[in-house]
């Protein structure tokens, strides 16, 4: 090796050694993400890998910054990305809905890759947030009807556009509230993702609800309302179109599920009246639980179903006032407060 080539060596192993480069390598690995993908394994575990998401607020369990400016407000329209509809218009929207920064998933197309034991799947999807309110410290039971109405609607129109989209076979819905709910953000907000996966609890209910379909020939929760109705001893509150109950198998503590009166499976088949009446109820029962709860973390999620006699569509809203832990790793769940008495503290608090 010649004199230029030492010394050339040299001063690479030097850069390489130096805090400059060392800083630079550091910051390289930051941004080196593995590609998204959906897994699945032999036993038909499936599982969305958004390495993306790791860079969200609120990720980790993470202490949450103070002061932070809440890009849901008003005037941070520019801290999301454009919007894909508001209500009722761009300058004076109560409610606002646009792609997710770090969405679960993303793409056009769904590709398979097969490994003798593993396939993976390009994250074909859309992934939508809702702002459900303008005003940064209000729930549905601090909102007006008509704010907790136009939120509704926007979420039946998102529904109705994502679900026609090609490769996407379900779309889900869902609400988390507080951090023990999952929520990064305090601002009230609703989460529509659509995906070529159908969710593993609505595939169950689905053949659940078929089977009971096929012994009698009517749908398992038009049954359970009759029973439900009958009894009156889980109802915690109904109106004309709707039907609030603590389920005769609730998993955690005063879990609830809003049904309609009337049998239909999907979204975009809630007529105008069932949608105020659901605004309504939304408002009188989460009014309810504030009085029960200061400030009561939550999931909720919608399960929408495609159109058919078989299935029913229904919320279920789960409190987080628990923590689970290894035994319901199981699938065998503990729940400490039966439904009949959570459904009669809550009915002696609805107005």
């Amino acid at each position: 090796m010649n004199v230029s080539a030492k010394k050339g060596l040299f001063s690479i192993k030097a850069l390489a050694s130096s805090h400059v480069l060392k800083g630079f390598i550091r910051k390289l690995k930051e941004y080196i993400i593995m590609p998204d993908e959906i897994r699945k394994d032999i036993f038909g575990r499936e599982v969305i890998i958004a390495a993306s998401r790791s860079k969200r607020p609120g990720a980790f369990m993470h202490k949450p910054e103070e002061n932070q400016v809440c890009p849901f407000c008003p005037g941070n329209e520019h801290m999301t990305e454009k919007a894909v509809l508001c209500l009722p218009d761009e300058k004076n929207w109560q409610v606002r809905v646009f792609p997710n920064k770090f969405p679960v998933l993303k793409g056009n197309e769904f590709k398979c890759t097969k490994t003798n034991l593993y396939q993976r799947f390009t994250p074909l999807g859309r992934h939508e947030i809702m702002v459900d309110t303008r005003d940064h410290d209000k729930e549905y039971e601090d909102m007006g009807i008509d704010n907790i109405e136009l939120a509704l609607v926007a979420m039946k129109m998102r529904y109705a556009e994502l679900i026609k989209l090609k490769g996407i076979n379900y779309v889900t819905i869902f609400k988390n509230k507080g951090r023990e709910g999952g929520a990064s953000l305090e601002h009230t907000h609703t989460q529509i993702i659509a995906s070529p996966l159908f969710p593993e609890v609505i595939s169950r209910e689905m053949d659940e609800s078929e089977n009971f379909f096929k012994e009698g020939k009517k749908c398992g929760f038009c049954t359970i309302l009759e029973e439900e109705r009958r009894e009156n001893k889980r109802i915690i509150y109904q109106n004309r179109h709707w039907v609030c109950i603590a389920p005769f198998s609730s998993v955690w503590p005063y879990q609830f599920a809003m049904i309609p009166k009337r049998h239909f499976s999907e979204l975009p088949e809630m007529t105008y009246n069932e949608l105020r009446e659901l605004a309504r109820t939304y408002k009188k029962v989460f009014s309810a639980f504030k009085k029960l709860f200061k400030d009561l973390p939550y999931n909720m999620i919608y399960h929408n179903f495609p159109r058919s006699e078989l299935w029913h569509f229904h919320l279920e809203i789960f409190p987080r006032l628990v923590t689970h832990a290894g035994f319901e790793f199981f699938g065998l769940n503990v729940n400490i407060k039966p439904p009949e008495e959570a459904a009669r503290e809550l009915r002696k608090v609805i107005d």
